[in-house]
């Protein structure tokens, strides 16, 4: 975005560049929680034509320079699911959001049971060496 077509938004919407990166980064990272994505499906958010044409243009978080900022890489898979109409539908229900609760759960444990056997190893692979 040029500096003139930056000015321009920041006349339009009121808010700065640095304040909507802040906002946009902040609402992003939300969904990595599955039960946040239940309550806007809850509160009919995900219904809206306007609301899923903004999940559409925040996909621009995917790229490289902008994925960087996000602590929760897992909201750039449920941003990815979003755009999927009966994501979007099951969402709206309960158990299916505590089935994609879970499962992000056992990821979670999953991949950090791995990080300790790997660092284990290390260690040990490190030390067999000192002998």
């Amino acid at each position: 975005m040029s500096s003139d077509e930056a000015r321009a938004a920041e006349t339009a919407t009121g808010v700065s560049q640095d304040a909507r990166f802040a906002l946009e980064l902040e609402f992003v990272m939300s969904l990595a929680n599955p039960r946040y994505i239940h309550h806007l499906a809850k509160e009919k958010f995900l219904d809206d034509p306007s609301f899923v044409a903004y999940l559409a243009y925040l996909q621009y978080w995917r790229e490289p320079a902008y994925a960087r900022f996000l602590h929760y890489p897992h909201a750039l898979h449920f941003l990815g699911q979003l755009q999927r109409p009966e994501f979007r539908k099951a969402m709206a229900n309960p158990r299916a959001v505590e089935h994609v609760f879970s499962q992000q759960f056992f990821h979670w444990q999953k991949s950090r049971s791995e990080q300790l056997e790997h660092a284990e190893r290390a260690m040990v692979e490190k030390d067999e060496e000192k002998k």
